[in-house]
């Protein structure tokens, strides 16, 4: 048993036991024409609509899970194409996997996703979830999804595995323009594209 540093508090397991147990039992997420699907726990791949077979998976039933669509924020800036995909989280009592699928990126673009500590509908998702509040803005205290990878045609992936469990502040998932196409450097605010919330979808 080790001591958490956020916190302070005590836990025990840790990253190396949660990707071991991630990479024994991924399973496809599917999501239909309708909205969100159940979480799939069977080995059998679904497809996301937009994105095609195989395109983004999940660790099958650890203990609660989260999923939710992306959408434009109202703010994005000027000339943001329309951006799709999917948010998914799964947080067992040690741990937290969080991934993104998303369409729609320009792939010359750099983009960074994380957590946020809001709903999309309050401030584009307001400022970012910290596991400790107090802490620093920047992981493991902070959920961060890069690098984004990004194929010819527009569609990113990205996972990230917390040594912690994120708790209910943890809200949704905001996209962000890290450098623009064709740019040197990365933007010194990176401003948000789009946001999914994450309902919890089984239990």
């Amino acid at each position: 048993m080790r001591t958490k540093q956020a916190t302070g508090t005590r836990w025990t397991g840790g990253r190396a036991r949660w990707a071991g147990t991630a990479a024994a039992a991924l399973a496809v997420v599917g999501v239909t024409g309708g909205g969100v699907g159940n979480a799939a726990a069977a080995s059998a791949p679904a497809e996301h609509p937009n994105l095609g077979p195989g395109a983004f998976s999940i660790p099958a039933r650890p203990g609660f899970d989260y999923l939710g669509e992306f959408a434009n924020v109202k703010d994005a800036p000027e000339g943001t194409g329309p951006i799709g995909g999917i948010a998914a989280m799964v947080v067992t009592t040690h741990a937290t996997t969080t991934s993104i699928s998303v369409s729609g990126l320009d792939p010359k673009a750099v983009y960074i996703a994380d957590v946020h500590s809001t709903s999309c509908f309050i401030n584009e998702g307001s400022g970012p979830f910290l596991f400790d509040p107090t802490g620093p803005d920047a992981p493991p205290n902070a959920i961060w999804l890069t690098p984004i990878a990004v194929t010819k045609k527009g569609a990113g992936t990205a996972t990230t595995s917390s040594s912690f469990a994120a708790g209910p502040r943890a809200k949704s998932v905001v996209l962000h323009l890290k450098r623009k196409a064709g740019a040197l450097v990365d933007e010194a605010s990176p401003p948000k594209l789009a946001c999914a919330d994450l309902p919890r979808v089984t239990s």
